[in-house]
């Protein structure tokens, strides 16, 4: 048997514990990046209810951005100053929870009365970058009766690519052409600034729809102006 000397276990040790140390920090990092983004959503504060019931944000500043609607005229977030916002991100090619997220924020608008409703823009960004064309959101539009009740926005790729980072919602495009997005919609006050944020089940019974319309529908009366 080869016997260690002292000095040189000690050394071995040492450097195992650096190893370890190094590899703790390392995933303590990533999962804090992690933490991180997701704080972007939740901005530290605790869900009112849960998805349906929205989730608080911190009132920061929504990001600016300047796209284009389904009928080719020029639109900035900014320009829209003086109305809560509605803003969802939706597939331009997309049949299966975009329509459910258009539905749900349709049916929840229309429960506020005409007076309150004249007070909220119904806004949706492109979340399909490889479908960007005004023709594609003006037909998805018809297709699902929003064609007068929103604003469809879209514009070049790297620009809604740009949006969506912005807003920190995940969106990637499939081999299909279909994008796999956060079903994600924003509440923002008249000021411009984030107040709630809801998230579309994946659902179409008749239960979770109405739950959601009812959840949407109080956030929009909470942040009236």
């Amino acid at each position: 048997m080869i016997m260690q000397h002292p000095d040189k276990r000690q050394k071995l040790a040492l450097a195992a514990l650096i190893v370890s140390s190094v590899l703790v920090l390392f995933v303590g990092t990533t999962w804090g990046v992690r933490t991180l983004v997701v704080s972007r959503m939740q901005a530290n504060a605790q869900p009112t209810a849960n998805a349906i019931g929205g989730f608080p944000l911190t009132g920061t500043p929504a990001p600016d951005f300047n796209l284009t609607d389904q009928f080719g005229r020029a639109v900035s977030l900014s320009s829209l100053r003086g109305h809560e916002i509605v803003l969802a991100f939706i597939d331009s090619q997309c049949k299966s929870l975009c329509p459910l997220t258009a539905t749900i924020m349709y049916d929840a608008k229309t429960k506020l009365g005409a007076s309150a409703a004249n007070q909220v823009s119904l806004i949706a960004v492109n979340a399909n970058p490889a479908a960007t064309s005004v023709a594609a959101v003006q037909a998805w539009s018809i297709e699902h009766g929003m064609l007068h009740q929103w604003l469809f926005l879209t514009g070049p790729a790297k620009q809604l690519q740009a949006i969506y980072h912005q807003y920190g919602i995940y969106d990637q495009v499939n081999p299909d052409g279909q994008a796999v997005h956060d079903p994600i919609t924003f509440i923002i006050d008249a000021n411009g600034q984030e107040r709630l944020y809801f998230e579309t089940l994946d659902s179409s019974s008749k239960l979770d729809l109405s739950d959601q319309e009812i959840g949407l529908e109080a956030g929009m009366r909470q942040w009236l102006p």
